[in-house]
């Protein structure tokens, strides 16, 4: 079976991430109103807090997968043991809740939190962790293509079903789970009948003989590094949503929610290419093929930055208007969380694809080093600007985007060895589109003010501010790690695609 090309791949994850904010910005619009401050809050938490358990005891193993996976898509026992890994940390993690819930220490760990809403966290947790998996099988078999579709349908689909349950239905919280889980199942069972037609999925897939410790070891070679990077990641990830929740409560946490829900939209673009260039680092790799894998640092790495600023800014300058067409007025002290937020999205999309070079080339143990060394920096910045400022959901916000943007430059000059380049152009490409583009969404957002119209306003600077971008990236083609040229060829070939 031919694998689809690299740009074919990126054009239909891009489409189907487009498509996806476009339907996730809907469900933003109707779900916080709907459930209010404190049920979002709940939410909030219980997410991000299976998200560290999970993220703990997966300890690098799905990255091992991944990776192992795309650079041999013959190997299906990697399959195997890997669903015999998630099964075994499910029942795991599963036995943990009911222990902490028997010993009577759930508010403790779970602040305000009612007992039902922490079960139907975990189940949600477990079934996001194995949707991700069928996704990275997906991706690693090259049937992105054809995933991306089901995606597409998928998120549809299950659009249809939310609007059912807040219009038919008494929606609170645990609707909205049972929601969670309607649509998570029905996209594992139809990506997993794909899998089936593909021959990815077969009858001996559960049946395979192989070296089960063989493989064991395998893993363990790769991901042992993480272990204790994973460990210092659940704890200070856990003390920032605990501290967070406990100081601020679930209001808090529901602010914070809301405004990492709204900033993922500038993920759209970059998110999309993540797993795509991961593959092609790892294939580079195991071909020994560094010159490739520089050429595809220098080519992705600054330009997908420079997409995540364009949306990043202009979502930090749009904040009260985007705050106002999407929530009610119990959300309106979300504004300046959402403000500093809307910075994250910048440099995690240099640290996902930056990072990705760790796990291709398997220097996971200095990837480990790196995130530690960040993490228990980062615990300096929780202390002061959540519980000795107690700023709440800004200082977790403003935390989270220093850290980030410390790390993201630690990883890259270790890169800039390794693929030998040098780092000084990366770093100055940071900061100079950061400031073209405040620059532009500042001008943007000026001229807006003449309307008292916040839906007038929101498109009069988004149109003003697309002008300016793509007129001043034309004169400074840099800002994008582009020439003149390359425009030129994208606006012919766009023209022949109207023209059609």
């Amino acid at each position: 079976m031919s694998e689809d090309s690299l740009k074919k791949r990126y054009g239909i994850k891009l489409l189907s991430n487009i498509i996806n904010g476009l339907l996730g910005v809907i469900i933003i619009m109707i779900v916080p109103s709907a459930l209010g401050p404190i049920q979002y809050g709940h939410f909030s938490f219980l997410q991000q807090f299976y998200t560290q358990i999970i993220g703990f005891l997966d300890t690098g193993t799905s990255i091992a997968f991944f990776t192992k996976l795309s650079a041999n898509q013959k190997r299906k026992e990697l399959i195997t043991f890997y669903m015999f890994y998630i099964l075994v940390v499910s029942f795991l993690i599963v036995l943990f809740i009911y222990s902490i819930n028997t010993l009577k220490y759930t508010d403790t760990l779970f602040p305000g939190i009612p007992n039902n809403y922490i079960y139907m966290g975990l189940s949600f947790g477990i079934l996001t962790w194995i949707t991700q998996m069928f996704i990275k099988i997906s991706d690693a078999n090259a049937l992105t293509v054809s995933v991306e579709w089901l995606k597409i349908i998928h998120k549809i689909l299950s659009l249809c079903l939310l609007l059912y349950f807040v219009s038919y239905t008494a929606f609170d919280l645990t609707h909205y789970f049972y929601f969670h889980y309607i649509s998570m199942v029905a996209f594992i069972t139809i990506v997993g009948l794909l899998f089936v037609k593909s021959n990815i999925f077969n009858r001996h897939l559960l049946t395979l003989r192989f070296g089960f410790k063989q493989i064991g070891r395998e893993f363990f070679h790769f991901s042992s590094p993480l272990v204790v990077y994973s460990t210092v990641g659940l704890g200070v990830g856990f003390l920032d949503i605990w501290l967070l929740q406990k100081m601020g409560g679930s209001i808090q946490s529901g602010f914070y929610g809301l405004a990492y829900s709204i900033v993922a939209a500038s993920f759209l673009f970059t998110s999309a290419m993540t797993p795509i260039i991961t593959r092609e680092f790892s294939k580079s790799y195991e071909e020994k093929n560094i010159e490739q894998m520089r050429n595809n640092f220098y080519r992705y790495i600054p330009m997908l930055y420079s997409i995540a600023a364009f949306f990043g800014i202009f979502l930090s300058f749009q904040s009260e208007n985007i705050l106002a067409i999407f929530t009610d007025g119990k959300f309106k002290d979300a504004y300046w969380v959402l403000v500093i937020m809307a910075f994250y999205p910048l440099h995690q999309t240099y640290g996902q694809l930056s990072g990705s070079i760790f796990y291709a080339t398997g220097q996971t143990k200095l990837y480990r080093n790196i995130g530690i060394f960040s993490m228990l920096f980062g615990l300096l910045f929780t202390g002061l600007f959540i519980y000795f400022l107690n700023l709440g959901a800004i200082g977790l916000a403003l935390k989270m985007v220093i850290i980030q943007f410390i790390v993201t430059n630690i990883q890259l000059y270790f890169n800039a060895k390794f693929l030998d380049f040098k780092m000084k152009p990366f770093v100055w490409h940071q900061v100079y589109s950061i400031g073209f583009f405040i620059v532009m969404a500042y001008i943007a957002t000026h001229i807006s003010t003449v309307s008292d119209n916040i839906y007038i306003r929101l498109c009069t600077s988004s149109l003003v501010y697309i002008f300016l971008v793509t007129i001043a990236a034309y004169i400074f083609p840099k800002v994008f790690a582009t020439n003149r040229n390359e425009i030129k060829l994208v606006t012919i070939r766009l023209i022949g695609v109207f023209k059609k």
